[in-house]
C-alpha cells in the first residue's frame, strides 16, 4: 500500500511542523541529558578524590576526613557528650549503633542518666506531681541572678547533675568530631540530621543557669567550674563541620561571657578566682574563624547537592527542587517536575559558578579587619541578590544553585565577632574587678591594669582599637562600638548596637 501526503497545504504544513517539533524536543532532551554530565576537576568539583562506586566525588567522606584529622576515641569530646545527651541526640535515620560504633562506643541504652530537656522535665513533673501549687509544676524559669531560683529550676538542675558532670568531662577533651554516615549513607549531605544540637543548647543553658545559682548561694568554685565548662564547650563546637553547630558555639560563648561578668560585678568571686578565670580565658584560643568550615564544609555540601541532583531522573530532580524551594531556602519559581526532562539545566556550569562565588566569599572573610570583612561580605551577598533579581531564565541559569543553597554569612560573621568581643570584655572586666579588690577603686585608664592584672588589654575586634573605658564615680563604663562601628555611648538598644560590659 502506498501512502500519499495530504493534498491540502494546511495539513502538509501541519505534519511538517509536528515533525519539526518532535525533532526539536528530541534534541532538547538530548541537550538536557548531556548537561547532566559533570566532569570532575578543580573548576567543577574542586576535589577529585575520594570517589564513589558510580565515579562521582564522595564529598561526605571528604568532609569527614578533613574535620576528623587527628581525632581519636580518647580525645574526641562527642562520645562523652552522647553519653550525657542520650539516644535522642542520635539521628533516627541511621542504624542504632551506626554513629556510636564509628566513634568506638559501646551500645548506648535507650534509658540512662541523660540530660533532661526543659520541655520533657515540665511534662514529667506535671504528670507525676500530686501538688496543685503552680510553683511545684511550673517550667524552670530564665533565672535572674541573684534572686532565689524557683523550685522548678532547682529540681531541673538536680535531675541533670550526672549528665552535666559527663559534659564537664567531655569539655576537658581537645577535639570535636561528629560522623555523618553511620552505615545508612544519606542521599545528599544536606539531608544529614543533627539532633544533638537542640540538646546541646539545653546543656549550655543548664550550665549557665547552674553557674549563676551556685554563685548566688556562695558556691563560687562550682560557678567558676560551670562557666569554664561552657567556654570550653563553645570552643569544641567551634571545630564543627557545619555553620549551624558553630552558630551554637557563638551563643554559648556569649552566654558564658555575660554570666561571668554578672558574677564578677556582684563581687562574688575572690581575687584568686578572678585571676584564675582571667588566666584561663587568656590561655584559650579565640573561637575559630568560619573560613575552613565554609571552604571544606559548606562548599562541599552545595557541590554535593548539585552533583546528586544531576544524577537523579528528571522527574526526581524536579521533585527535589520543589522540596528545597518550598522549604524557604530559595526561589519557589520552580517548574513542574514533569517538565524537567526538557530543561537543559547547566549543572556543571552551576558548580563552576558556585566555586567562583565561594572563592569570593573566602576572600572577603580573609580580610584583615572587621570593617573590611563586613564590607566585602556585604558586596558579595548583594551581588548574589542582584544576580537573582536579574535572572529571568530560572533553572536554565548557572545561578540557580547559588539562589537555593548559598548561606547568609553576614549575620554569622556579626555573631562570631560579637562572641569574641564579649569574651574580651569579660577578660578586662575580671582584671578591673581584681584591681578594685586590691586598690579599692577602679583605674583611671586600662593601661593601669598591665601587666599586674592582665598581660595586655585585648583590643575591640570590631574597631581594631581599644575598648571604650571610663571611670564613672565609684564605677566604670566599658563597651565595644559593635557592628555598626559607631560610638553609641554604650547603648545596645536599636538602632544603636554597642556591646556593653556591666556598668557598676
Amino acid at each position: 500500500m502506498t501512502l500519499h501526503p495530504p493534498r491540502s497545504r494546511f495539513w502538509r504544513l501541519s505534519i511538517y511542523f509536528v515533525c519539526l517539533l518532535l525533532v526539536l524536543l528530541a534534541l532538547d532532551m538530548l541537550w538536557a541529558h548531556a548537561r547532566r554530565t559533570i566532569h570532575p576537576g578543580y573548576a567543577t568539583t574542586r576535589i577529585v578524590e575520594p570517589r564513589l562506586d558510580d565515579g562521582t566525588v564522595d564529598y561526605l567522606t571528604a568532609i569527614e576526613t578533613y574535620f576528623s584529622r587527628g581525632v581519636t576515641a580518647d580525645n574526641n569530646a562527642f562520645p562523652l557528650l552522647l553519653e550525657a545527651l542520650g539516644r535522642e541526640a542520635l539521628p533516627k535515620t541511621q542504624p542504632p549503633d551506626g554513629i556510636t560504633g564509628r566513634l568506638g562506643m559501646r551500645h548506648l541504652p535507650e534509658k540512662g542518666d541523660y540530660l533532661v530537656v526543659i520541655s520533657d522535665f515540665t511534662k514529667s513533673r506535671a504528670a507525676h506531681s500530686a501538688s496543685t501549687q503552680p510553683d511545684d509544676v511550673a517550667q524552670p524559669d530564665e533565672y535572674e541572678f541573684p534572686k532565689p531560683p524557683s523550685p522548678a529550676t532547682v529540681a531541673w538542675l538536680a535531675v541533670n547533675e550526672k549528665p552535666l558532670a559527663k559534659i564537664r568531662a567531655a569539655a576537658e577533651r581537645p577535639r570535636y568530631f561528629v560522623p555523618f554516615n553511620g552505615g545508612n549513607r544519606p542521599d545528599m549531605i544536606f539531608s544529614v540530621l543533627l539532633p544533638h544540637l537542640n540538646r546541646l543548647r539545653e546543656a549550655t543553658r543548664a550550665l549557665r543557669t547552674r553557674a549563676l545559682v551556685r554563685a548566688a548561694s556562695g558556691d563560687t568554685d562550682g560557678a567558676l567550674d560551670d562557666l569554664l565548662t561552657e567556654f570550653r564547650l563553645a570552643r569544641l563546637l567551634g571545630q564543627a563541620a557545619t555553620l549551624v553547630e558553630r552558630s551554637l558555639a557563638n551563643v554559648a560563648e556569649t552566654d558564658a561571657a555575660q554570666a561571668a561578668r554578672t558574677v564578677s560585678a556582684a563581687g562574688k568571686f575572690s581575687p584568686a578566682q578572678l585571676r584564675a578565670l582571667g588566666d584561663a580565658l587568656a590561655a584559650m584560643p579565640d573561637l575559630r574563624a568560619p573560613g575552613e568550615c565554609v571552604d571544606n564544609g559548606e562548599r562541599f555540601m552545595v557541590l554535593d547537592a548539585t552533583m546528586r541532583i544531576a544524577r537523579l531522573s528528571p522527574a526526581e530532580a524536579g521533585r527535589m527542587f520543589k522540596a528545597i524551594a518550598s522549604g524557604g531556602t530559595g526561589t519557589t519559581d520552580v517548574p513542574a517536575p514533569e517538565l524537567f526532562r526538557f530543561l537543559p539545566i547547566p549543572y556543571e556550569q552551576s558548580m563552576i559558578a558556585a566555586n567562583q562565588w565561594y572563592d569570593g566569599l573566602l576572600a572577603a572573610l580573609r580580610q584583615p579587619t572587621f570593617a573590611l570583612r563586613r564590607d566585602a561580605t556585604d558586596r558579595w551577598e548583594a551581588s548574589i541578590r542582584d544576580m537573582a533579581t536579574a535572572n529571568h531564565v530560572g533553572m536554565l541559569s548557572p545561578a540557580w544553585a547559588l539562589q537555593l543553597f548559598m548561606p547568609s554569612l553576614s549575620r554569622f560573621q556579626v555573631r562570631w565577632e560579637t562572641a569574641r568581643a564579649e569574651t574580651r570584655l569579660t577578660r578586662i572586666a575580671l582584671a578591673l574587678a581584681l584591681y578594685k579588690s586590691e586598690r579599692n577603686a577602679y583605674p583611671a585608664s586600662l593601661d593601669e591594669l598591665v601587666p599586674a592584672y592582665i598581660k595586655s588589654t585585648p583590643p575591640d575586634n570590631f574597631a581594631d582599637r581599644p575598648f571604650h573605658y571610663a571611670r564613672t564615680g565609684e564605677g566604670y563604663t566599658l563597651y565595644s562600638v559593635g557592628p555598626n562601628l559607631t560610638d553609641d555611648a554604650g547603648s545596645p538598644i536599636a538602632p544603636a548596637d554597642d556591646i556593653p560590659a556591666l556598668v557598676k
